[in-house]
């Protein structure tokens, strides 16, 4: 029954406005693993998100755990970035230090410069996938030096066959405190950071255009 639910979930979830792709995951005891939802960014997340808790309470008759919900932001712009304005990812990689300090590093390329930034944090303070999100962040923060960057969450989401690091971030815009909400995702690969890394830069490399 659950995956003959599944089908018609993840078929309905398709129909939905701005959504191009879907997945549920139940367990051998019938409870929501995950319900992953691919859009194509013409839509606020949250917009999307209740269409999805509507639709499963009308098909399931129940709600599920919002949290269980992730939206994952594909762009299909045909709108392609610059090459001089695009942030390419060279490496990202930890440093054990002592008192159980960890530094994360990433260094990104820009315009033919190599920048390189680090987050030093406590096991216990930040999980590393934080660490290497936050350092992409103000390493790209040097680029564009009029927005902050707040890292919201790393997630690693179950999609079929693959894993997908989903990272979502807050960007604000200093003079005007105009805000936004954008998501990046990879497949993920063998080298976690470096995949942590892509995510982060995936959430705002397709928008350098209009803030630098």
């Amino acid at each position: 029954m659950d995956k003959a639910l599944s089908i018609e979930l993840e078929k309905q979830f398709r129909t939905l406005k701005n959504v191009h792709n879907a997945h549920v995951d139940f367990d051998q005891q019938g409870e929501v693993i995950a319900i992953g939802v691919f859009s194509d960014g013409g839509r606020h997340p949250k917009e999307i998100k209740r269409d999805v808790e509507e639709t499963f309470r009308n098909l399931a008759g129940y709600r599920v755990n919002h949290t269980k919900i992730s939206i994952v932001e594909q762009s299909f712009n045909s709108n392609v970035v610059s090459e001089d304005r695009r942030v390419r990812f060279l490496t990202a990689y930890q440093v054990q230090k002592q008192n159980g300090v960890i530094e994360g590093f990433v260094q990104l390329e820009h315009n033919e410069q190599i920048i390189i930034e680090s987050i030093e944090a406590h096991q216990f303070e930040m999980e590393l996938e934080y660490i290497i999100a936050n350092a992409t962040a103000n390493a790209i923060m040097r680029i564009i030096p009029e927005y902050s960057i707040r890292i919201d969450q790393v997630k690693e989401l179950s999609m079929g066959q693959v894993s997908v690091i989903v990272v979502t971030l807050t960007v604000i815009h200093r003079p005007s405190g105009a805000g936004s909400m954008f998501v990046g995702t990879v497949v993920k690969a063998k080298d976690l950071l470096s995949s942590v890394a892509k995510a982060t830069l995936d959430a705002l490399n397709r928008r350098m255009d209009t803030m630098i």
